[in-house]
Formats: C-alpha cells, sequence, structure tokens
C-alpha cells in the first residue's frame, strides 16, 4: 500500500509520544533527567529494510518483540553496540566503558534487555493509544550479534509480513547521546488497519 505524507506525520506524532513515554520510564530508572527524540519516521518497502538498517556485518544489541492483538507484527529496536555499552555502564554503575562486556556479561544483558522493553513498549502503547487497537508486547528477547543474521532469524518466524516497514529513528540524551532504531515489521493487513484506525 502506498503511505501518504499525511500518514507518515502521524506516525511521526506516535512515535514522539512513544519516545515521550520511553523517556520517563528511562529517567526514573537511570535516576537522571533523559530526553529522547524522533527525528526521522519512514514507511519503506520492506525488500528495502537492510538499507535502512545499515551494515548487516555489524554487531549490534537486539531487543525483539512480539506485537500480539488485533493489528500483530514484529517489534524491534536496534542498538549499536556503542551506544548499547553507554546504556549499560550508566545502568549498572560501571566505572569503565571498556569493562562494559554486551556480549558476555549476563548483568549487562538484562539491563540492555529491559531498557530495549522500555523502548519497544512504549512505541506499542503510542499505536494503541493512538489507534484504539490492542496491542500486547511478548516477552522481550535480546541478541547480540551481528545485524543481518539477526534479522534472518526474526524473518523466519512464522506470520507473513507487510509490503511496508515502519521505522522510527531516535536519539537520546542526558547521558552521552546514544542511539537506536526502532522497527515495527507490521503482519500483512495490520499497517492498514492501523491507518484506518487512525482515519487516515
Amino acid at each position: 500500500m502506498e503511505i501518504t505524507q499525511i500518514q507518515l506525520d502521524a506516525l511521526k506524532e506516535i512515535g514522539n509520544i512513544g519516545s515521550g513515554h520511553a523517556a520517563t520510564a528511562l529517567s526514573t530508572l537511570l535516576s537522571r533527567r533523559i530526553d529522547m527524540s524522533v527525528p526521522e519516521v519512514w514507511a519503506i518497502p520492506f525488500e528495502n529494510l537492510d538499507t535502512i538498517i545499515g551494515q548487516l556485518d555489524t554487531p549490534q544489541a537486539v531487543v525483539y518483540v512480539k506485537a500480539e492483538g488485533d493489528a500483530p507484527g514484529k517489534a524491534v529496536f536496534f542498538f549499536p553496540v556503542e551506544s548499547a555499552k553507554i546504556v549499560a555502564q550508566t545502568l549498572l554503575g560501571i566505572e569503565k566503558l571498556e569493562d562494559v562486556d554486551v556480549f558476555g556479561d549476563e548483568m549487562v544483558q538484562s539491563a540492555l534487555k529491559e531498557v530495549g522493553n522500555i523502548m519497544v513498549s512504549s512505541f506499542l502503547i503510542a499505536l494503541t493509544s493512538f489507534s484504539g487497537i490492542p496491542l500486547q508486547p511478548s516477552v522481550p528477547a535480546l541478541a547480540v550479534d551481528m545485524a543481518g543474521a539477526i534479522l534472518d532469524a526474526i524473518l523466519l518466524e512464522d506470520g507473513s509480513l507487510d509490503d511496508n516497514v515502519i521505522f522510527i529513528d531516535t536519539q537520546l540524551s542526558g547521558i552521552l547521546q546514544i542511539e537506536g532504531q526502532f522497527i515495527f515489521l507490521p503482519n500483512d493487513g495490520s499497517l492498514k488497519k492501523l491507518l484506518g484506525a487512525l482515519g487516515i
């Protein structure tokens, strides 16, 4: 389906609402003010997904949640490894960034899973609030690996996906600026249902 500029503007507004929820939750978790912005929102053809994610052979920390309900899909948050390390260092009070092991330390991975879950759930809550279509997040899963390998594993799961993917770029400040990418992979028909519920 063709996505109009009005629909993209509505999705960006949803992204901004979601980022506000996420910033509030992260501020409480990290005991400091966190601001979060959404500079860009795109609806891109599914086959161009790899061009948005970037280098697929680059390791990233990825939190994956199934969005279940009347407009199901797959919700994914990509953290560049450097950003993931800064988040874990702040949350766990680790003195030196080089001591943060995102690949093998269970405490670090648990912290990243919690932060990623906040990010993903905040966007899903915003989608539900705006559309009136309930979406429930599953238990989050975390993987730290090459982005392409993680994406392939997610896409192999059951469910026929829509032709379009919603991509929300995010930037957090309040600690050293960190970046991430939220991607919603709607099941076939889910995006049309969500946009229809928004009245656009």
